[in-house]
């Protein structure tokens, strides 16, 4: 059945997935993004038919590499409830330097859901889409960080007790349904911003002043993960 005579209540499952380019942003400017990571989603979906023109789309499905890079420009005790293979950095006042870089590496179990609204080509077997609002919710799954600074590498370590539980994300996206005659193939690329706080706050900015006393304050950012990712869905 083409896309353009579907009927309102009816029901398409299917299977979705595709690559995602990921950064971190942060509201504190002396927390920068600092680069992009490549990850990959994989997934159901079921599509169900509010009329011929507007559709219901929920799902669920594992995210694979999310993450990001953040630049701490302000070092401090960055990771306090996480055991740093460096022992050395576990305590102190000021374990990682200034101008530390952190890449959070994440797996995340996803819920999305979203409003498709169709623009239908008259006698054709393609179906123009935009999706509005997408809302998703991830359930944070194992966190490992690279770190980075003057004198410093270490790579894998495990950073999830500072990291939330839950990520919450709103999209927009946009692209192509093709009915096809072995099922409906549709591809879309989607902008990803996030809503809730990945990091915990629960660490300190530390800087020196010129006559050897220190400043501390809290860590109190509000850390996001973004993403542009590619669709590519198959439904019978």
């Amino acid at each position: 059945m083409c896309t353009l005579f579907a009927q309102k209540g009816e029901i398409y499952y299917g299977l979705q997935g595709g690559p995602s380019f990921d950064w971190m942003s942060s509201d504190n400017n002396l927390i920068n993004s600092n680069g992009v990571r490549f990850g990959f989603k994989l997934g159901g979906a079921l599509e169900y038919y509010l009329d011929d023109w507007l559709i219901f789309s929920t799902g669920v499905g594992f995210a694979f590499g999310q993450g990001g890079k953040l630049l701490y420009k302000t070092g401090g005790d960055l990771f306090p409830n996480s055991d740093i293979d460096n022992s050395e950095l576990n305590p102190g006042n000021k374990p990682f330097p200034n101008n530390t870089e952190v890449t959070y590496k994440m797996q995340i179990f996803e819920f999305p859901t979203s409003l498709k609204y169709l623009i239908s080509l008259p006698n054709q077997n393609v179906d123009f889409f935009f999706a509005f609002p997408e809302i998703t919710l991830g359930i944070i799954g194992r966190t490992r960080g690279d770190i980075s600074a003057t004198g410093l590498e270490l790579s894998r370590q495990d950073i999830g007790k500072d990291v939330r539980a839950f990520n919450m994300s709103w999209g927009v996206g946009t692209g192509v349904t093709y009915e096809a005659q072995v099922g409906r193939v549709s591809a879309g690329i989607y902008l990803q911003r996030g809503i809730s706080d990945l990091t915990k706050d629960d660490g300190t900015l530390v800087t020196e002043n010129p006559d050897g006393t220190f400043e501390t304050e809290r860590e109190n950012s509000r850390g996001t993960l973004n993403g542009i990712i590619l669709k590519l869905a198959y439904f019978f």
